[in-house]
């Protein structure tokens, strides 16, 4: 029997939270500041939505709104899809994939404590698979999500900036990887 990978043994970025009211110009700081891509939208201990830079440039940036009077709840995406932490990383693609969603809250008790991403969960499985296999074959594609252009597909791992990641091979080709 192969031993049982969890989300929570996966999750690399931890939860950045922010509350309903504030800024969206105070939000787009906080994540920069953090070197993430969202945060956790947080009323009372208890989870409301969640904010993307993708939201930020989408519903504020390109429609020539003001960040500083912009507020999260106007933008965020309410009631966010979420998994406990002790779910099996499998159980987590299938919700991905189910929703159509690129990452996942993962909580512990309900309470947030980080995202997974697509290509996270891929490289987890990848990596499993490469140290349970006695032969490994260096022709073995993985197909997902590329984190850089969003697209479905073969996927390559790659090092920028001295941060894994898994991209497709129009964007391998751009950054002469």
């Amino acid at each position: 029997m192969t031993p049982r990978m969890t989300v929570g043994q996966v999750v690399k970025r931890k939860a950045v939270i922010v509350k309903p009211n504030d800024s969206v110009h105070r939000v787009a700081r906080v994540l920069s500041r953090n070197k993430v891509g969202s945060a956790v939208v947080v009323t009372d201990d208890e989870v409301v939505g969640i904010i993307t830079d993708r939201d930020i440039l989408d519903k504020v940036v390109a429609k020539g709104r003001d960040p500083k009077t912009v507020k999260v709840s106007e933008i965020m995406t309410k009631n966010p899809v979420t998994i406990e932490d002790d779910y099996d990383i499998s159980d987590a693609i299938d919700k991905m994939m189910d929703k159509g969603i690129r990452r996942l809250l993962v909580t512990r008790l309900g309470r947030p404590i980080g995202f997974v991403t697509a290509a996270d969960l891929l490289a987890a499985l990848n990596t499993y698979s490469s140290e349970s296999e006695e032969e490994i074959s260096e022709e073995t594609e993985v197909y997902g999500i590329c984190e850089l252009c969003g697209q479905y597909g073969p996927l390559y791992r790659v090092y920028i900036e001295g941060e894994e990641k898994w991209i497709c091979e129009s964007c391998k080709d751009s950054l002469n990887l």
